[in-house]
């Protein structure tokens, strides 16, 4: 579940993305669904984030709003003679980080994901653990230090710099 630390970054990342429109362009800290109930089939974790914020541009990472997270579970579809499998019974896709898709693994609610190996992702033999849950994907590599491993360190990436005006990273 989104701890309240997390609800404070959402918070204070909006605010600081009104304030400033540069920023405000490239990134987008949404607020918390509140529209028709979901869809059962969205894993529990998900839903609790939605609804604190629904969606997100966090730089490099895109996490998908409530009116689209259903429809792109077409990135958790087997693919045939791909290294990876994957199936919609197992993996929850909740959204790309540049245009590789993050899974949210329904029986355990660990994050999981493509690196970046020069690989396009379903050519890619690459599949690995980012973090142990949702929340901890959150404060980790979308609000923490971490984000420079999963989206690499581009000196134009904005989101970088809304992470050194929270204090997340020098």
């Amino acid at each position: 579940m989104i701890s309240r630390e997390l609800e404070e970054l959402f918070a204070t990342a909006r605010s600081l993305l009104a304030d400033d429109f540069d920023l405000g362009m490239m990134n987008d800290v949404r607020g918390g669904y509140s529209g028709r109930p979901l869809s059962s089939d969205i894993p529990a974790d998900y839903v609790d984030f939605l609804i604190r914020a629904d969606g997100g541009i966090f730089g490099s990472v895109v996490l998908f709003e409530a009116k689209v997270v259903v429809d792109s579970q077409f990135y958790a579809d087997p693919r045939e003679g791909t290294p990876v499998q994957l199936n919609r019974t197992q993996w929850f896709c909740i959204g790309k980080i540049n245009e590789d898709p993050i899974f949210l693994h329904r029986a355990t609610d660990e994050v999981w994901g493509f690196p970046d190996t020069g690989v396009i992702w379903w050519q890619s033999e690459a599949f690995e653990k980012f973090t142990d849950d949702l929340n901890g994907f959150l404060l980790e590599k979308v609000f923490g230090g971490g984000y420079r491993e999963i989206a690499g360190e581009d000196p134009d990436d904005s989101w970088l710099t809304v992470l050194r005006q929270l204090d997340r990273i020098s």
